[in-house]
């Protein structure tokens, strides 16, 4: 299969291996969005069915049935390289590189700049549906990227295992209220103005100013963690061999009576 070095892969690279069986390209937009003009041979996929509501041991048990039988009908399987774009270097296709690697697989990528740069190459658009050839391949969850509250409780209450966060939402919302001692760089600093993800020496920049260290597990959160999965990528791709997608995220922790809250001071501008 495909060889992937990153999980952010590039439009010549995607280029060159277009037509291999062992690649999986995924177009993560709308489906009518997806009809009108997608990459040759992409399939559709709706990941929104995959969100993670509650990081309770019984919910995750039954979303990782639900991940099974999305895999299945998508055809992936831990052979395979599976790409995921939308229209720029966004969320959802981050999610599907996450989904891959709590499944098990660690088979997943981002195609970088998506189909905003596949149109300015200058590359062919198919139109129509292309069906997805269905699998069952077992997936193996991978419970170390998903973090859960009571692992980040028992974080702030001193246990062994620290685990930095990392807020990917909006400023004001952080503000509002965050996890005790997350720092907050929006998920949306990660790209340039054209949608690609910027150079990887200006991502280690950002983070490196966060002080997060990259030998400690980091997690990441935002509303329902698909901004998270953006931020996932991205230090995975610098090298944070421990990150983590907090993904039921403030859907979770700021519902529930037994976390604690932390306020800021926001400065618009």
């Amino acid at each position: 299969m495909p060889t992937l070095s990153s999980p952010i892969v590039s439009v010549d690279w995607l280029t060159t291996r277009i037509g291999d069986p062992a690649l999986v390209v995924v177009d993560v937009r709308a489906h009518d969005a997806y009809r009108v003009g997608h990459i040759p041979g992409a399939i559709h996929a709706d990941l929104s069915v995959l969100r993670l509501s509650s990081s309770a041991p019984e919910v995750i048990a039954a979303w990782a049935e639900r991940l099974q039988a999305v895999v299945d009908a998508l055809g992936f399987g831990p052979e395979q390289t599976v790409v995921f774009y939308e229209d720029i270097s966004g969320t959802m296709a981050a999610y599907g590189v996450w989904l891959l690697d709590a499944a098990g697989f660690g088979n997943g990528a981002v195609l970088d700049g998506d189909l905003s740069h596949w149109r300015q190459s200058r590359h062919q658009l198919d139109i129509g549906n292309v069906p997805p050839r269905p699998t069952s391949a077992a997936i193996a969850p991978n419970i170390s990227v998903i973090a859960t509250a009571e692992g980040i409780l028992d974080s702030l209450n001193g246990s062994d295992e620290a685990v930095n966060l990392v807020d990917s939402r909006a400023a004001h919302e952080f503000a509002m209220g965050s996890i005790p001692g997350a720092v907050n760089v929006e998920w949306s600093r990660h790209l340039n103005a054209d949608g690609a993800f910027k150079p990887l020496d200006d991502l280690e920049a950002i983070y490196a100013a966060t002080g997060l260290d990259k030998s400690e597990p980091v997690a990441s959160y935002c509303a329902a963690g698909f901004r998270a999965a953006n931020t996932y990528v991205v230090l995975k791709a610098l090298g944070y061999d421990a990150a983590r997608n907090y993904a039921p995220s403030w859907g979770e922790w700021g519902t529930r009576p037994d976390t604690p809250v932390e306020r800021h001071r926001y400065a618009s501008g």
